[in-house]
């Protein structure tokens, strides 16, 4: 199963159309019919977005060998997990201004939707 078509899968199984999961990640529908057709590549941000956001492993969402659906979620690993949130960190602020609070809003989003899902 190829990236592109894992991406319109996660889509799918949140119960959102392509304008909702834009939204939710920042993007417009174009963008994301792009992303799920293959004209565009998966690019890294939308990777790390998908992992925050939905809990994509981005290694699964990557591999086009992977074709288990069980095997999406990102399995939190404590060594990893800290090498992550540096990661995270240290992109975060190479931000520009306005890029910080797009992410800000994206982890609104994620709390609530965790929120409606509890």
């Amino acid at each position: 199963m190829t990236s592109y078509e894992k991406i319109r899968i996660i889509r799918q199984l949140n119960k959102q159309t392509q304008t909702e999961f834009g939204n939710a990640l920042g993007l417009s529908k174009a963008s994301i019919s792009n992303f799920e057709t293959g004209r565009v590549p998966v690019p890294k941000y939308l990777q790390i977005l998908l992992k925050l956001l939905y809990n994509i492993d981005p290694v699964w969402l990557m591999d086009d060998a992977q074709d288990d659906l069980s095997e999406r979620f990102y399995v939190e690993n404590n060594e990893a997990d800290n090498s992550s949130l540096t990661e995270i960190t240290k992109k975060y602020s190479d931000l520009s201004k306005p890029k910080q609070v797009f992410v800000m809003n994206c982890l609104d989003h994620l709390l609530e939707m965790q929120e409606e899902n509890a």
